[in-house]
């Protein structure tokens, strides 16, 4: 159970970093359509949601097209649909639904919409981490089969490159067994421009006894894309060569090298309830294993029910047309409760 032992030392970390969090100075002014004014302070701007915090009602979570303006003296990234960045502060703009930049080169008007991110650039690392967690149990009584499921996501993103942790194990107790299925991942992507190519690396660990996996890790690195990058979703393309040792029960220990190739598509809806969907597909052909295709997707799809607090969904397929079990395909759903921070 090491998956489960790491999501408990996230679950920890998530606690402690929760804990230390420190109030900064709230001199920013937001105005919506409706005429309101709000003084706090912009911690980010992402996924179509302003995070806007305030000494009064804490941190607010504002959908984009509710901005009419923002006013800041202090700098930020910002970064458009079409690539374009701005480091700057804003000014009070002229009409609603347009932003004012002030940087080194002078002033810009920007149309709201465009804006796909915004970062403070004196950003301590604490604010850019991002955390999901979620856990959920069943119980069968009739067959007696129980199902416990822990799943986490951890990102970290600056001005140059995305960095995230996932990790995902599913277990089963049956009155004859019992199945433990785990897979964690951690990757990197790195570009100078974000709407051209970027660079990725990533490492792997997975075990499925379903598939009578012992463990497989890899490692590899490619190139990706982003096909859509906008306030609404996203679509990302990658591909490269990786790595592969693992051990099947009965064939001992073996190393391949495979091509990879990956898409990963999210989407956003933030009218009440919020909610996110998030799949990503990959299918490994074998270079050195003639014939061989593997292949693993993932999708969840989650509800906000309180601030911070999702009802979530998860599901995942695993396939290897080799693999030393009967059954090449293992698969799964489950649902539980997600808490962000």
């Amino acid at each position: 159970m090491t998956i489960k032992r790491v999501l408990i030392m996230a679950l920890w970390l998530c606690c402690c970093l929760s804990a230390h969090a420190q109030a900064q100075r709230k001199t920013d002014i937001l105005t919506l359509y409706n005429g309101d004014r709000i003084t706090g302070e912009i911690k980010s701007l992402n996924a179509g949601i302003l995070r806007f915090s305030t000494d009064a009602m804490g941190t607010l979570p504002v959908e984009w097209q509710e901005i009419a303006s923002l006013e800041s003296i202090y700098h930020y990234d910002i970064r458009l649909s079409n690539g374009t960045r701005y480091f700057g502060s804003f000014d009070q703009s002229q009409r609603p639904g347009e932003i004012h930049i002030r940087d080194i080169y002078g002033e810009h008007d920007i149309d709201w919409l465009q804006v796909v991110e915004v970062r403070p650039i004196e950003d301590k690392l604490l604010d850019r981490i991002e955390m999901y967690l979620a856990a959920g149990y069943s119980f069968n009584k009739a067959s007696s089969v129980a199902t416990t499921t822990l799943n986490t996501v951890i990102t970290y993103e600056n001005a140059n490159s995305q960095n995230e942790f996932t990790a995902r194990s599913t277990y089963t107790d049956t009155d004859n067994e019992s199945t433990n299925s785990a897979r964690a991942n951690l990757g990197r992507n790195v570009w100078t421009d974000r709407s051209k190519m970027f660079t990725s690396s990533f490492a792997n660990y997975e075990t499925n006894d379903e598939l009578q996996l012992d463990h497989r890790v890899g490692v590899g690195a490619g190139v990706g894309r982003y096909f859509v990058d906008t306030y609404q979703g996203r679509l990302i393309g990658s591909t490269g060569l990786q790595l592969i040792t693992e051990s099947s029960q009965g064939a001992g220990e073996d190393q391949n090298v495979e091509w990879f190739l990956s898409t990963r598509f999210r989407a956003w809806r933030f009218s009440t309830p919020e909610l996110e969907v998030d799949t990503t597909l990959n299918l490994y052909p074998s270079l050195t294993d003639s014939g061989r295709l593997r292949s693993d997707a993932d999708l969840r799809i989650r509800w906000e029910i309180i601030k911070d607090l999702f009802f979530d969904i998860t599901a995942y397929g695993s396939f290897d047309n080799q693999a030393e079990s009967s059954d090449d395909f293992d698969y799964g759903l489950t649902t539980g409760l997600g808490w962000e921070y």
